[in-house]
């Protein structure tokens, strides 16, 4: 799972312990420049610098170490190290641990290893198995970024730590003078989960008076749908508006899938407009026949509108009380739009 960085303001009054971990005599560069990255970042490192010999008698340390930091780093360069005696390098051992204690784990892993000179990587055979087994563990299982070299590994650091740390928040250490604050801080969080609740309240309230479902169209009932688009005839591309008419069925069943897990009302539009994409040709020629290719369908704004308020009104959505930071609207299935997609879209016998 390879991600981005992006900007973000380490707290001052929360410091987080973060454990490093690394073949020693390979990266000390390496593991060099992260520590001072995170320093700068106002963060704590941790790790077996205080104890380099990659001996089994300082196990109970690092277990300890890693039990009470807050996110493990593991680096990787073109080594997997020295065995232990459980038949795994030290580095792998400490994974694991990190891993079975639930820490959050980040790796950052060389992006090319092969070229590394040849003290850098392993020399025998099987080492160099080991090791592109645990390079594969890592892409595999854990938030990772590249690097290339000890003189850019900070600056990759101070990318993506943060933004990890923003998406995976952990307890941290404070001063003992910041506990008020905290106390503070924590009855803003449980105002803001009662006005949660109170939102929900006003929900359930307006699904409650929603008009008699008899009354609505709904199932096979056909809707029509206007969208614009690019019309390519004859290499030319022109912009415009057309219609897709499909049945209530057919919009649910693209929108409710997304919508298992909360979701904003710009991942619903695209649903529609993915759906309306495998069909669009057949609905452009039918007014433009020498038209072979369309492109970028955009829903208007009315036809979205109209598809969210009905869906809303069968009692299939619901307004979440989340909100993202510009203050767009999610929404989620009801317990009975749950039940109408399974029925629309379960595989049967």
């Amino acid at each position: 799972m390879f991600f981005g960085g992006l900007g973000f303001d380490v707290s001052n009054d929360k410091k987080y312990q973060v454990f490093v971990s690394s073949t020693y005599t390979d990266l000390q560069d390496a593991r060099q420049e992260m520590m001072l990255a995170l320093l700068s970042m106002g963060m704590i490192p941790v790790g077996m610098e205080l104890y380099p010999t990659e001996d089994n008698n300082q196990w109970p340390m690092i277990q300890k170490m890693i039990n009470e930091c807050d996110y493990y780093v593991v680096l990787l360069g073109g080594r997997y190290g020295t065995l232990s005696p459980m038949g795994l390098s030290y580095t792998h051992r400490e994974y694991i641990y990190a891993a079975t204690k639930k820490k959050p784990i980040i790796a950052f892993v060389h992006d090319h290893p092969e070229m590394l000179d040849p003290p850098m990587r392993e020399a025998s055979r099987e080492g160099d198995v080991r090791f592109r087994d645990f390079r594969k563990l890592l892409q595999d299982k854990t938030m990772f970024r590249y690097w290339s070299s000890p003189g850019d590994l900070g600056e990759v650091a101070k990318k993506a730590l943060p933004q990890y740390v923003k998406q995976n928040p952990a307890p941290g250490w404070v001063r003992a003078g910041q506990v008020t604050d905290l106390n503070q801080a924590r009855e803003m969080q449980e105002m803001r989960a009662r006005l949660d609740e109170l939102e929900q309240e006003r929900e359930d309230w307006v699904m409650a008076r929603r008009p008699a479902v008899g009354d609505l169209a709904k199932g096979s009932d056909a809707v029509v749908v206007q969208y614009s688009c690019n019309v390519y005839i004859k290499g030319d591309c022109k912009v415009t508006m057309s219609e897709a008419r499909m049945t209530w069925n057919d919009v649910f069943a693209a929108v409710g899938p997304h919508l298992m897990n909360e979701a904003p009302e710009a991942t619903m539009r695209q649903a529609v407009e993915e759906m309306i994409a495998g069909r669009a040709l057949n609905d452009v020629q039918a007014v433009l026949p020498k038209a072979h290719a369309v492109r970028n369908i955009v829903l208007s704004t009315h036809a979205f509108n109209q598809i969210k308020i009905h869906m809303r009104a069968l009692g299939l959505i619901r307004k979440s009380s989340r909100k993202d930071p510009q203050g767009h609207t999610w929404w989620v299935l009801t317990a009975h739009g749950d039940q109408t997609m399974t029925s629309l879209l379960a595989v049967r016998r």
